[in-house]
């Protein structure tokens, strides 16, 4: 099987700056991640010809997507050999309804507080689709495989946590991972910003749309806590992790 990890914090794909493989990272009882199994990534749309050849090189068989329909038809992703199945897990993208608004308002705090409320309100309302990107990850034929969203850094950073979690990987670990995204994302974050700049808004208000941060992980943490007592709980009995099945699969 072909792997390929990244040199820290080197992009592994031109077109698509936070995709990364999860290989590597060590578990509570000193195992580690398989590498060239599970990735985690943005959106594919924009990738170019070599990274193609990168995916098919290796071996990617299936894609997770936790897109809404309205960001995959807009930004559909290219078409990679080898995969054979794409999944749609649906979580709709409400901040973006919000964002541009609050950029025209300068309203510095709106934006602030945007994703606050968006990681709780994924917690309270999605979470059959995580359940069920746990149930393919443990059982579905086609690896290795990716899942994403948009950017890549908080739907797909909470399908992170939760995998991880059921992995018995620990929390330190899990929120190095977490924050990597932030490394990764730098230049595209500059870019975004620049353009703002240019067309006449400040665009370091849009920061904190670019970024993960410890605040939307506090209220994610929050709100299962509030309704089922801590993470554990959470993700071994409301979203039906298997772990002995994951662990033997993707452990090494």
């Amino acid at each position: 099987m072909n792997t390929l990890l990244s040199e820290p914090f080197k992009p592994v794909l031109s077109g698509q700056h936070n995709f990364r493989d999860l290989g590597g990272i060590l578990t509570n009882d000193g195992r580690r991640v398989r590498p060239g199994l599970l990735y985690r990534s943005g959106d594919l749309h924009s990738i170019t010809d070599e990274d193609i050849k990168t995916l098919t090189r290796l071996g990617l068989a299936m894609i997770i997507d936790f897109r809404s329909p309205r960001e995959y038809e807009k930004r559909p992703n290219r078409e990679i050999p080898g995969v054979k199945e794409l999944k749609h897990l649906s979580i709709y993208d409400a901040p973006r309804d919000l964002a541009a608004r609050f950029v025209e308002e300068s309203n510095e705090e709106g934006l602030k507080q945007l994703l606050i409320g968006e990681y709780e309100r994924i917690i309270l309302h999605y979470t059959a689709e995580y359940r069920q990107f746990l149930l393919e990850v443990a059982h579905n034929p086609n690896i290795p495989l990716v899942f994403q969203c948009s950017a890549g850094k908080d739907r797909t950073g909470l399908a992170t946590i939760f995998l991880l979690t059921a992995l018995g990987v620990r929390m330190e670990e899990i929120l190095k991972d977490y924050f990597r995204t932030n490394i990764f994302a730098q230049a595209h974050a500059r870019e975004i910003i620049g353009i703002l700049n240019h067309d006449g808004h400040n665009g370091e208000l849009m920061r904190p749309m670019l970024e993960v941060r410890a605040e939307y992980l506090d209220a994610a943490f929050s709100a299962i806590h509030e309704q089922y007592g801590n993470l554990e709980n959470f993700v071994f009995r409301e979203l039906e992790a298997e772990p002995e099945l994951l662990r033997k699969r993707f452990l090494e």
